[in-house]
């Protein structure tokens, strides 16, 4: 059943995450710190490797999590590029590909982890 859903998830969110990295988005509620930002950009990262993690199959060797996360984390980049050449609204930030990165650590520390016990 997961498998079968996991996919268009993935899917969905990615692109979802997509426009909402090239638009302006206003009302987003505060955690009340001065990098709530960055907190974001760590969710959206760690949300975005899990659900490829299920999307693209549990139980997988070595070569493919860090595949993965090499994905995950050079569409980062690529979107933080665009974002500085495509919009008036967002800039590029080194400070958000470096949140990008933690975001996707931390679900592949959680992800080897799991694969462990898997096995």
């Amino acid at each position: 059943m997961l498998k079968k859903v996991a996919l268009p998830l993935a899917i969905g969110y990615t692109v979802l995450l997509t426009i909402l990295s090239l638009i302006s988005v206003k009302g987003i509620p505060e955690f009340g710190t001065d990098y709530d930002d960055k907190l974001y950009h760590i969710l959206a990262y760690f949300v975005l490797t899990m659900i490829w993690y299920f999307a693209v199959g549990q139980r997988s060797n070595r070569k493919q999590i860090i595949t993965l996360a090499l994905a995950c984390i050079a569409f980062g980049i690529i979107i933080e590029a665009v974002q500085g050449k495509l919009t008036v609204h967002r800039v590029g930030d080194l400070l958000d590909v470096v949140a990008n990165l933690i975001g996707v650590l931390i679900a592949m520390i959680y992800i080897i982890k799991r694969e462990k016990k898997l096995s």
